[in-house]
């Protein structure tokens, strides 16, 4: 990992994703930018001294966020962007022009906090990332080392499609890899295929130097059975695959999207196709 993307907007849930962001910095050696995004519309342009007042005062914020934190950051700088538009849209733009391996953004939860733009629009920067997102609540750890990793394994052919990044990552932060073989369904030819399908994570994992080890989670609430497994092993990071609403939308389906709200650790998302 050299480079972490961390989207602001200076509200408390923000401030506990930076400082996720700097750990995961601290661990791996990767650089740090921030990016705050103006999304007031053309149609305000009347107020363009307020929206000049926005943005110099996000920048003055973003000045005591780096005299604050970068003594914090044990190696490299953190630098900041400012950007005008659709927030999930700049993060993503910003990532890429960042080189981003990854997107840090904040979260409300089931708190419902209501505070800043990141909480309201984490979904959608998870779905329209081009790169993975840590999705962070604002009551989040964000001091633990992350040492263990949770990844659901289910029975359908994506389900490993994750498997790479969060080998890397796992590896990053030199943590266990725990596989929880989901077992939601009585059909035995699927849960066959559920093992199977775990025993190549772990073996991949072993291979990679990565300590793995399986466990059958027997649930009917696979969301449900996630998080209480991670909870039970002292997971500090749930690893998933997101799946969208429809084909071509930027709405994630429900098992990502509750998993992301539910979860009091922080979530990985990586998209199938990345």
């Amino acid at each position: 990992m050299k480079q972490i993307l961390t989207a602001i907007d200076f509200s408390p849930e923000s401030i506990r994703s930076l400082e996720f962001s700097i750990g995961l910095a601290n661990r791996t050696g990767a650089g740090l930018t921030l990016v705050w995004v103006d999304h007031q519309t053309d149609r305000e342009s009347i107020y363009e001294n307020v929206k000049n007042e926005l943005r110099n005062q996000a920048r003055d914020q973003f000045e005591e966020l780096v005299d604050q934190y970068a003594k914090k950051i044990h190696s490299g700088r953190i630098f900041y962007k400012l950007r005008k538009g659709k927030i999930y849209q700049e993060v993503s733009q910003q990532a890429l022009l960042s080189e981003a391996d990854i997107i840090v953004a904040g979260t409300h939860g089931v708190s419902g906090y209501e505070e800043g733009w990141i909480g309201s629009n984490a979904y959608r920067i998870v779905s329209h990332s081009p790169c993975p997102v840590i999705t962070v609540r604002h009551d989040a750890d964000a001091d633990a080392r992350i040492d263990s990793v949770v990844m659901p394994v289910d029975s359908t052919l994506e389900t490993l499609h994750k498997l790479p990044f969060t080998l890397c990552f796992a590896a990053d932060m030199e943590a266990v890899l725990h596989i929880a073989a989901m077992m939601t369904v009585p059909t035995k030819s699927l849960r066959t295929k559920i093992e199977s399908y775990s025993r190549k994570a772990a073996g991949e994992a072993r291979k990679a130097g990565i300590t793995a080890v399986i466990t059958p989670v027997e649930t009917d609430n696979i969301v449900k059975g996630v998080i209480e497994h991670a909870t039970n092993v002292g997971a500090q990071l749930i690893s998933i695959m997101t799946e969208q609403g429809n084909p071509g939308s930027n709405i994630l389906g429900p098992f990502a999207r509750q998993v992301v709200n539910d979860s009091p650790m922080p979530v990985l998302s990586i998209q199938p196709k990345k």
